[in-house]
């Protein structure tokens, strides 16, 4: 065997050397495979919670905006029927824009709790009133201001009620309405009347035309 040959088998089963440059890779820890796993559930919980958050916010403003359109008179307002038929508005209930509908079968007009809560209501005595759907627990109130598009009613007593969405205009708010309707239209037209300290007026703040 030769020389070159003798170096030929030396170099092949050397041990090769590793470069001291490179160190050896480390598995990635287990809290940093947790933290990759949590990404994503992370990120999902930001977008449903943001979607929540703007479609709560939409259908608030839906609430008031997918009325019927309404023309304002001066000392009352005219209301088209919607596709069932009934009546509805918007109202303002001490300032506060409020849905409502006419509801002659009402003895009394009905606020639901929460916008009550919001136009600063007071929440008198408890009582039972009859509805469709059975006997419920109401709560009496007094409204400063009811402005139905170009009238206004001080005073007036009122129920509060917390199964609602809507207010309910009853017929203690209609009795100070001259109503006229007309096919799918209703014209309602303060009549001047006086209760009391319950009386109704052209309102100073007109409201425009409610959508």
């Amino acid at each position: 065997m030769g020389l070159q040959d003798r170096d030929y088998y030396r170099d092949r089963n050397k041990t090769p050397r590793q470069s001291p440059n490179l160190t050896p890779k480390k598995p990635p820890s287990n809290n940093k495979r947790i933290i990759y796993l949590l990404y994503p559930l992370i990120t999902l919980s930001g977008l449903w919670y943001g979607a929540d958050t703007f479609l709560s916010k939409t259908n608030e403003t839906v609430i008031l905006q997918n009325q019927n359109p309404s023309e304002t008179l001066q000392g009352g307002v005219v209301l088209k029927a919607d596709r069932q038929g009934h009546f509805r508005g918007t109202a303002l209930i001490n300032n506060i824009p409020m849905p409502f509908l006419i509801d002659t079968g009402a003895t009394k007009t009905s606020i639901p709790a929460k916008m009550a809560i919001t136009a600063n209501l007071p929440f008198g005595n408890e009582i039972k009133s009859n509805t469709a759907g059975g006997q419920v627990s109401d709560h009496l109130t007094r409204i400063n201001n009811l402005k139905i598009g170009g009238a206004e009613i001080i005073n007036l007593n009122a129920n509060i009620n917390q199964y609602l969405d809507e207010v309910l205009i009853g017929m203690n708010t209609l009795k100070y309405f001259h109503m006229t309707q007309n096919g799918d239209t209703l014209t309602l037209l303060a009549n001047n009347r006086k209760d009391g300290d319950v009386a109704i007026k052209s309102a100073v703040h007109q409201a425009g035309k409610a959508q």
